[in-house]
């Protein structure tokens, strides 16, 4: 779950609604962009579904009771946590092994350097499971590396549409992405990142033409009065607060 809190609620987007829009950036894409690839719609649906295995955690959230929150993607215990991350790369894989592959990556990355005996358990194991998909396509490494980086942009840039207000100033928006996404493609260089600011609660400004400047983009979300949560509990709460859309654009400065 993604959360922050705002005017007395706790904003709420699920793990999955985040991923469904990071494929909805993947797939509206600029045509000119795309490296020629048979592999195209294996990558888009792994970023589509790349969270899929958040789905049933967060059908009933759980509450943090040391931060008086909703547990979210960032401080939810590691053991399950791992559990439905590798039910996730499962799914994606018996799609399209290239997409499990790609999946599997993202999530590995999150550990390494990790010292916890899980986090080591989990980063072997997903590189066992890669070098098994890796016998079942064939990929040169740059466009491996686009396609990788590219998921990586989507999930990021879904996490910047996510997790703050629309409208926010750039002093106040998320640290995470202030000075740019970390991720670098053939089309920019290392001294002009992609550099992204609410230019207004409907468009967020971006410095690539990345995607048609008409297309209007949505995410599903709940904000949760926290007074319905201390009287009925967040599992309650949550269920019967009704979803909302946020829509957006993008443009070119």
């Amino acid at each position: 779950m993604i959360v922050y809190e705002e005017n007395g609620c706790f904003v709420m987007t699920t793990q999955h609604d985040h991923a469904l829009l990071s494929g909805d950036f993947a797939s509206a894409l600029h045509e000119d962009y795309w490296p020629d690839s048979p592999y195209r719609e294996d990558v888009i649906h792994a970023i589509r579904h790349h969270d899929c295995g958040w789905i049933p955690l967060d059908d009933v959230p759980f509450w943090n009771d040391r931060l008086q929150t909703p547990y979210s993607f960032l401080d939810f215990p590691l053991a399950p946590k791992l559990t439905f991350y590798k039910k996730g790369i499962d799914e994606v894989s018996k799609e399209t092994p290239y997409g499990g592959f790609l999946c599997s990556k993202h999530y590995q990355s999150f550990f390494d350097g990790a010292t916890s005996d899980l986090a080591k358990t989990f980063y072997q194991e997903e590189t066992l499971r890669q070098n098994q998909l890796s016998q079942r396509f064939d990929v040169s490494e740059s466009l491996l590396t686009f396609h990788y980086q590219w998921l990586q942009f989507c999930d990021d840039l879904s996490l910047y549409a996510c997790f703050q207000e629309p409208g926010v100033s750039k002093d106040e928006e998320i640290s995470w992405f202030k000075q740019g996404f970390p991720q670098s493609f053939y089309f920019q260089t290392q001294e002009n990142p992609i550099l992204t600011h609410w230019q207004s609660e409907k468009i967020i400004s971006l410095s690539y033409p990345l995607f048609n400047e008409e297309q209007t983009f949505q995410v599903r979300l709940k904000r949760v009065p926290k007074e319905l949560v201390l009287s009925e509990g967040i599992a309650k709460a949550y269920q019967t607060t009704p979803f909302e859309l946020r829509s957006f654009s993008f443009r070119h400065s």
